[in-house]
């Protein structure tokens, strides 16, 4: 099996780019040939000399693109449009290679919210394979958004009709809410019976951390209950219940680890007057400093909107780390943490519920907090990458019907 891998956005902090990097690696290991396409680059990885890379920013035309796209980017306004054209350029660079090598699919990672691209290329190229992964973004399933209405309009319907008639498509989520939306929600149905679940694959650390080792890597108190909330804030995540709920929790402190964008956290924490309980590292916290924040940690909060459906990736890496989750309970991050029991709960966009839960969380023995790690430990067996991407080639046999 040949696969030609797209994700144009494995440059950004936002787009999870480790996981790039985890799923190709998990290609080779299982004997799939894996090509990679992005248009930058991947974030903090270093170049394996095992999978060719393939970048739009490499062409004669993509090198002012890049320049564009760095401009658009410092804008939060023109952010869209620079994902559009990155994603535009990368597919135009993935149907050409296509054009030139025999891959039996090509895998475009986070195919929303432009999913109709791949749709419209299928209207001028005929017998493609495409397996697309939808996230659910918000612009997707919100009905008064109005990106969602022009997505939806009806004057799509015949032009997913011909693309899907002309070529093969395979879309995969992560969960049956997300699954739902596109099958049911989409386009009247039009994706009905082509929308499959692959839940995320777990990659253990590369070593095994002390928690007096990270905390002395990271010079934080070796004292303290320590709560992590990592990576980039997006809208889904809910920040200002975590700092309103850490206030009065004795003994504790809130490590805030990952590039912040669209919230100004230090007027933020001043308002709640939380200075000497919290820790900013307002960057990208690269992987290998990554595997240091989890392991200086005692548990790590997940706090998201009610109307948050997506998958929490933060919650599958903690697993990885064997690190207990407190998360808010809505959709499948609250069912995974309490069919698993991997840690403790809260009302979503609650601070008085996340109060609590971190006081339950604080008053624990050790005994209990070491069944949290033993079934991470479980959970990481059972989703292992081997097992993701045995699922994923059993998916992709679809194709081929």
């Amino acid at each position: 099996m040949k696969i030609l891998y797209v994700c144009p956005w494995a440059h950004l902090p936002s787009h999870n780019p480790h996981f790039i990097a985890k799923e190709s690696a998990a290609f080779l290991q299982a004997g799939v040939d894996v090509v990679l396409c992005t248009f930058q680059g991947i974030l903090d990885n270093k170049e394996s000399t095992d999978i060719i890379h393939k970048k739009v920013t490499s062409t004669w035309y993509g090198y002012p693109l890049g320049l564009l796209s760095r401009l658009l980017h410092s804008s939060m306004k023109l952010r869209l449009i620079a994902g559009f054209i990155e994603q535009s350029v990368t597919l135009f660079l993935a149907v050409k290679l296509r054009k030139s090598q025999a891959y039996d699919f090509i895998f475009l990672r986070e195919g929303d919210p432009f999913i109709f691209l791949p749709i419209l290329l299928g209207l001028v190229h005929s017998n493609y394979r495409w397996v697309i992964s939808l996230i659910g973004t918000k612009s997707v399933r919100s009905p008064r958004n109005l990106y969602y209405r022009f997505i939806n309009a009806g004057i799509w319907k015949p032009i997913y009709r011909r693309s899907l008639s002309r070529n093969r498509f395979i879309f995969i989520c992560e969960n049956d809410d997300i699954k739902e939306n596109f099958e049911v929600n989409f386009l009247d149905g039009m994706l009905a019976g082509l929308v499959k679940v692959i839940a995320p694959g777990i990659k253990a650390p590369p070593r095994e951390i002390s928690q007096r080792e990270a905390r002395s890597h990271l010079n934080l108190p070796k004292d303290k209950v320590f709560f992590l909330h990592f990576g980039a804030l997006h809208p889904g995540k809910d920040i200002e219940t975590v700092i309103s709920a850490i206030k009065d929790v004795e003994n504790a402190e809130l490590v805030i680890a990952g590039k912040v964008y669209s919230v100004d956290l230090v007027s933020l924490v001043q308002h709640y007057d939380i200075q000497d309980k919290c820790v900013i590292r307002n960057y990208y916290i690269s992987e290998a400093d990554k595997q240091y924040y989890f392991a200086a940690s005692d548990a790590i909060i997940l706090s998201y909107r009610k109307s948050f459906s997506q998958t929490a990736s933060q919650a599958w890496e903690a697993v990885g780390f064997k690190l207990p989750v407190i998360a808010s309970g809505s959709y499948d991050l609250g069912q995974m943490v309490r069919n698993y029991k991997i840690g403790l709960s809260f009302s979503a966009e609650d601070a008085l519920s996340l109060n609590n839960a971190l006081k339950t969380f604080i008053g624990l023995s050790q005994t209990e907090r070491q069944t949290f790690k033993e079934n991470c430990e479980k959970l990481s067996a059972e989703f292992s990458m081997q097992r993701w991407t045995e699922k994923f080639i059993e998916v992709t046999k679809l194709l081929y019907d």
